[in-house]
């Protein structure tokens, strides 16, 4: 999955209910994998990866395809690389900057076969010229800045070592610039937007050396200050359904509004909007999912209740108007509490008609702008999962208790949810003999799929088909409307360009995101320990849209990497899946026997 070709698909947010479009669900009766096993090239020698003309800043690449014989001899770039009985090979090569070569020679019965791969690796930056010179492609900020007071403005630029250097924002006071890194010449300056301050885009000029000596260059960013009252954005209904607020403007993601929710807007870098969420929080927002409100936001809470239902219970927060949240489960996962950004509480009535799983509900004023309401389950009604939405202006958080567990026969009737990886529109990685991952993760699924309903499981696939298309925020919400109980992604690995593949063993790893899922990964994780004889690569928590599914445990496993030939091989094999199948089947059962509600 971890490719250079491969889209950053897991670092999106799942879909909110809310924004959820009607769909056909896809069968369950799925068609069969294509065959694995894919006819070797009548060349010599193919190679798969890297593809021509790739550009790689690194300083070596691992490089992989099939050759027609394996036992003769074959050397790339003069080191000999070891292949696979089936032709297969993976070889990491130090690279060098400019039109790089690989070239491979195949030591033939009728003579020496060669093939060539090139890719572009950048040339070293140029010195800089004369005595004293800038480099005009450092010049840092390098998207525009709305900011207001308070804000602390960062400038950086690259030049001469050993230098003075300052800069100003249009015509404003010359400030000191210090040498972040005095041997690359990097500098840095800062400058405290004061209170009140207000002045129109202007570009950054910045200086090194004085007087006569001295040399300036422009930045192609703008900055600019406002006192003016914030303006408001509202989340759009967009096509793909979902935005997200991340901690900074290149960072990680801090909460996930839904549709119709409005946030004062206090800043701009580029393409993405400060928003406000608390006296003491902020976030970043894409503009493009958001659009001009009317007014500013402040959401006021109602009678908040909880009704019975067929998995749990709904509880029903009222507000005045949409407010931008987050929600957090006690480590024992014996309460929920929703935080409520931008509002005032003033709920008078709480109702409690689920108190077979729902104990008590309470309510604070969290801080002047925060208003914090937490639910408390039943003993021995750990949460199962959670799922929000919006009816009208108020906030719906579906909360699901476990299903029933047979003691005999844990899987007997439990929704299982198998997440065949990637469609044919993305792919994903492929193997030394072209195998793609799509196809093989859709051949464990299967396999997978026959061992559960052995079991007595109900299973539901997000791909029907081999080439069935369904988009990465399709699925989490496909789980959400037919059911789910368990949601599993299966995939297969491989590696960024420029990681040596041969530094440590590779093997499988088991993803979770959300705390109600980390027992169902430790199951899953330990039953491959036992039985896939690969590197173990851990349980880890991972920032992956599927993981983050919130409904249901869910987890994302990938089984092997696709990019060795020998994990290739096994990925062929179908006595290999059956023990990727038997090995879900074994975690998900243990799961199950652990979670079983206690009378």
């Amino acid at each position: 999955m971890k490719r250079a070709f491969a889209a950053a698909l897991f670092l999106a947010l799942s879909l909110p209910a809310a924004a959820r479009p009607k769909q056909a669900p896809a069968k369950d009766a799925p068609r069969a994998a294509p065959p694995l096993h894919p006819t070797r090239s009548t060349e010599p020698i193919v190679f798969v990866w890297p593809p021509e003309n790739m550009p790689l800043a690194a300083e070596g690449e691992f490089i992989f395809g099939s050759v027609a014989v394996a036992t003769a001899g074959f050397v790339i770039n003069g080191t000999s690389v070891a292949v696979h009985p089936d032709g297969g090979f993976i070889a990491w090569l130090p690279i060098a900057p400019g039109t790089f070569t690989f070239r491979g020679e195949l030591a033939l019965s009728a003579g020496t076969a060669t093939a060539e791969r090139r890719i572009l690796v950048p040339l070293p930056p140029a010195p800089l010229p004369g005595k004293l010179a800038v480099d005009s492609a450092s010049l840092f900020p390098k998207s525009d800045l709305e900011l207001r007071g308070g804000d602390l403005l960062t400038v950086r630029m690259k030049g001469t070592p050993g230098k003075d250097a300052r800069f100003r924002v249009g015509k404003g006071v010359w400030r000191p610039m210090r040498a972040a890194n005095a041997a690359l010449g990097i500098y840095e300056g800062t400058a405290l937007i004061a209170p009140g301050a207000d002045f129109e885009p202007s570009f950054v000029e910045y200086e090194l050396g004085r007087g006569w000596s001295s040399v300036k260059a422009k930045g192609t960013a703008r900055v600019s200050a406002s006192a003016s009252p914030p303006a408001v954005a509202a989340v759009k209904t967009s096509t793909s359904g979902f935005a997200n607020i991340k901690t900074g403007p290149t960072n990680g993601f801090l909460m996930f509004p839904l549709p119709g929710t409005r946030l004062p807007v206090t800043g701009r870098d580029g393409g993405l909007l400060r928003v406000r969420l608390s006296d003491s929080l902020s976030g970043w927002i894409e503009a493009k999912d958001v659009a001009v409100a009317a007014a500013a936001p402040r959401a006021v809470t109602g009678t908040i209740a909880a009704s019975k239902t067929d998995l749990g219970a709904l509880v029903k927060i009222g507000l005045s108007e949409k407010a931008a949240f987050d929600v957090e489960a006690s480590a024992g996962l014996d309460a929920l509490t929703v935080r409520l950004y931008n509002a005032t509480g003033h709920t008078n009535w709480m109702l409690n008609d689920a108190p077979e799983f729902v104990r008590e509900i309470r309510w604070r004023q969290e801080s002047t702008d925060v208003v914090a309401v937490t639910i408390l389950l039943k003993t021995h009604e750990p949460l199962w999962g959670w799922w929000p939405s919006y009816e009208g202006n108020a906030l719906l958080l579906e909360l699901r208790r476990a299903p029933k567990i047979s003691t005999k026969n844990p899987l007997s009737g439990i929704k299982v949810m198998l997440d065949p990886g990637h469609m044919p529109s993305m792919p994903s990685a492929t193997g030394p003999l072209g195998t793609s991952e799509m196809d093989a993760n859709y051949a464990i699924a299967l396999a997978a799929k026959a061992r559960l309903e052995r079991a007595g499981a109900a299973v539901l696939m997000t791909r029907d088909g081999p080439l069935h298309e369904v988009s990465l925020a399709e699925r989490p919400r496909q789980a959400v409307e037919r059911g789910a109980d368990l949601f599993v992604s299966l995939h297969n690995n491989a590696l960024p360009d420029g990681e040596n593949p041969f530094a440590k063993p590779r093997g499988f790893t088991v993803f979770y995101y959300h705390p109600q899922s980390l027992e169902l990964g430790r199951a899953v994780h330990e039953a491959y320990r036992g039985r896939i004889k690969l590197a173990d690569e851990g349980l880890r928590w991972g920032n992956l849209l599927v993981a983050r599914q919130s409904a249901m445990p869910a987890i994302l496993v990938e089984n092997a990497y696709m990019i060795f030939p020998d994990q290739e091989a096994l990925l062929n094999s179908a006595l290999f899946r059956d023990e990727l199948a038997k090995a879900l089947v074994e975690g998900l059962e243990k799961f199950l026997r652990s979670a079983r509600r206690k009378p």
